[in-house]
């Protein structure tokens, strides 16, 4: 990956992506991480796990640009499903988003599975968002391996 893909893709989006995110797309593109659950610090929350961080360019196996994060972003903002300030990186395994805040690199969990028809679009958007926390590389140290959680639950 180089800043010039970056900038074109910032540039498609109208966005500053956010630095912690940009340095990490630096250097990867897409993927599946080894440590890919977030446990809620304060166990209000089941824990989400990570199925695949998004490429933001073309993987050489396949040209599905349909799954890249300039896609999903907006087809996702176009269809009003997600706040477009945030701009989503990967995905857990039922189609819900981990999403970084572009104005403040604050990252989020967003479910699209709990939409309501009785709710205003602002309304369904705040009850679909959970804060994880306060930047990306917060978020990226304090991810575990899905595999031990049963370890770190002690069964």
């Amino acid at each position: 990956m180089n800043s010039v893909v970056l900038n074109e893709v910032e540039k498609l989006l109208k966005i500053k992506i956010p630095v912690q995110l940009r340095q990490f797309l630096l250097h990867h593109n897409g993927g599946m991480p080894e440590n890919n659950a977030w446990l809620d610090p304060e166990s209000e929350f089941e824990e989400v796990a990570i199925h695949e961080l998004i490429p933001i360019k073309y993987y050489k196996k396949s040209n599905n640009k349909n799954y890249l994060i300039p896609s999903i972003a907006e087809d996702l903002w176009g269809r009003k499903l997600l706040p477009e300030t945030l701009l989503p990186f990967a995905i857990d395994a039922g189609g819900n988003y981990f999403c970084i805040d572009i104005n403040n690199g604050k990252i989020y969990y967003y479910t699209l599975d709990t939409w309501s028809d009785n709710l205003s679009l602002t309304d369904n958007q705040d009850m679909n968002t959970r804060f994880l926390c306060n930047s990306f590389n917060e978020f990226i140290s304090k991810l575990v391996c899905e595999d031990d959680l049963d370890d770190l639950y002690g069964l």
